[in-house]
């Protein structure tokens, strides 16, 4: 995964074939866990199998699954976050949601289907069109608040916490992990990695025209 750099009419970076399945998966997944399915490429537009992620990567990639059909929202905590109360009073706050949570819903959906498109296009770099950067940090931010949701992260002390956990994993060298130990550590790895390339973009929109 590489950072990206401004280039003529937006932003590029570029990503191994792995990292494009796995950043596009929990994508979809957060759109379904919002109750709307991201349209699937058809058949001609499946990855080869020479795209397709190693052994360790595709375990890692069962271990990001979740059931989003299996909970009902708000109980998930991870659509709670998702979709927070407009408001301190529950009466006033279950209207609003009444009111306005279809077209919050519709409208992470579509920033999250920018992404994907972005994501699955045929290209070795993902690039973020001009015009587009709203849509791309905030379903990112979308996506990191359910991988940190899932991780029990509220704050950056949390956030050090899961990391020192991981480091501390990987640093038992080849001890067999339980399952809920690889799956810690492909979540925080995912989310640590999500959290760099984001802030890359933010960086790259930063710069003077000049420089770019």
């Amino acid at each position: 995964m590489y950072a990206f750099q401004a280039v003529p009419g937006g932003y590029a970076a570029e990503l191994e074939p792995a990292e494009r399945t796995i950043i596009s998966r929990v994508v979809a997944d957060t759109s379904e866990l919002l109750g709307v399915p991201i349209d699937q490429p058809s058949a001609d537009d499946q990855p080869s199998a020479d795209d397709q992620p190693p052994a360790d990567d595709a375990a890692a990639l069962a271990a990001l699954a979740w059931q989003p059909a299996d909970s009902s929202p708000p109980r998930d905590p991870a659509l709670a976050r998702l979709l927070p109360p407009a408001s301190d009073d529950e009466e006033l706050a279950a209207e609003l949601r009444t009111l306005t949570e279809g077209s919050l819903r519709a409208t992470k959906a579509e920033q999250l289907a920018v992404v994907h498109r972005g994501l699955t296009a045929p290209s070795r770099f993902v690039v973020v069109r001009e015009g587009t950067e709203r849509s791309w940090l905030a379903a990112l931010t979308d996506v990191r608040l359910v991988l940190a949701t899932r991780l029990g992260i509220e704050n950056d002390e949390d956030a050090e916490r899961i990391y020192a956990r991981a480091g501390g994993e990987e640093s038992q060298g080849e001890e067999p992990q339980s399952e809920e130990a690889e799956l810690e550590s492909a979540l925080t790895s995912l989310y640590a990695a999500l959290t760099w390339w984001q802030e890359s973009l933010l960086e790259a929109m930063s710069q003077p025209a000049a420089e770019q």
